[in-house]
């Protein structure tokens, strides 16, 4: 048995084939125990740092690239270990299994319903002397949720080490090259700046706010955010604070063929989420 960690609840909509997402909320199906995990849990008694989820990210290739040529893959990517000081090496938890789950759908409008037909799971040894985990990919298939037991398990090479010194160059990212039955991956995995931006102090300003004064106008610069301005877009607030701004997070990023996403069919919509696993045994300890 495994417990398992979902990201945040959040599970993305993805059109493989078209250019429009969304974000819905997820039902995760899993005969386990499972906890939800937020952008920073911190590190407690019951769950180390690494097993923290913060945000999933989905996206056709060419949407990031601007090459239409690239409109073949898909890339997921995974960030834990939040708050991750610069320049200081965090390792992915060696007990841990760091999967994302995918679920195909004929259409977009087709309702969420937690299902997996596929998974990528990511598992990490201990670290060497240079700083990096050998990365094993399993890639299971499902039929109605459940596992049919036709799995590749798969070398994914090595993570990228932290830049170790101030002043020192940040090291080549390690892309590791994964040869499938179904095509290639490309897998990276290693310290990232946090691309999450979150203003926590006008969010608790406002908040107050509401509380005392209820409802306002949908005009958001009605809003005091304590430092002289209305709570606007960040893009236009000169003034709005990045609370993750100067940390990193341990990120999984992979590129999927989509061809091996649909799995032989003719669906090219996909629902996809995270989780962190650990086994009943070792989350006892946790």
């Amino acid at each position: 048995m495994f417990r398992s960690f979902l990201g945040g609840s959040k599970l993305a909509k993805l059109a493989g084939l078209a250019l429009t997402a969304g974000v819905c909320v997820a039902a995760f199906h899993t005969s386990a125990p499972v906890k939800a995990s937020d952008h920073d849990d911190g590190e407690t008694n019951i769950k180390a740092r690494n097993l923290n989820l913060t945000d999933l990210y989905v996206f056709r290739e060419d949407w990031q690239t601007g090459n239409a040529a690239d409109n073949t893959n898909m890339v997921f990517i995974m960030n834990t270990n939040p708050r991750s000081l610069p320049r200081q090496q965090y390792f992915f938890n060696t007990n841990a299994v760091y999967s994302f789950f995918v679920s195909r759908r004929a259409t977009q409008d087709d309702p969420v319903t937690g299902v997996p037909d596929m998974a990528f799971d990511f598992n990490f040894g201990a670290p060497g002397t240079g700083g990096q985990q050998a990365i094993t990919l399993n890639i299971r298939r499902f039929t109605n949720g459940q596992d049919t037991g036709n799995k590749e398990t798969l070398s994914a090479g090595l993570s990228t080490p932290a830049a170790p010194l101030i002043g020192s160059p940040n090291p080549t990212p390690v892309n590791n090259t994964v040869t499938t039955a179904n095509g290639n991956l490309t897998v990276f995995a290693g310290l990232r700046e946090d691309p999450f931006f979150f203003d926590v102090d006008s969010y608790f300003r406002t908040r107050a706010f509401l509380a005392t004064n209820g409802q306002v106008t949908p005009d958001r610069s009605a809003i005091p955010d304590g430092r002289g301005n209305g709570l606007l877009p960040a893009a236009t607030d000169a003034n709005a604070i990045d609370f993750a701004k100067g940390y990193n997070v341990n990120a999984i990023a992979v590129r999927i063929p989509i061809a091996l996403l649909k799995g032989g069919t003719a669906n090219g919509v996909f629902d996809v989420w995270e989780t962190i696993a650990v086994p009943d045994a070792f989350a006892a300890l946790q």
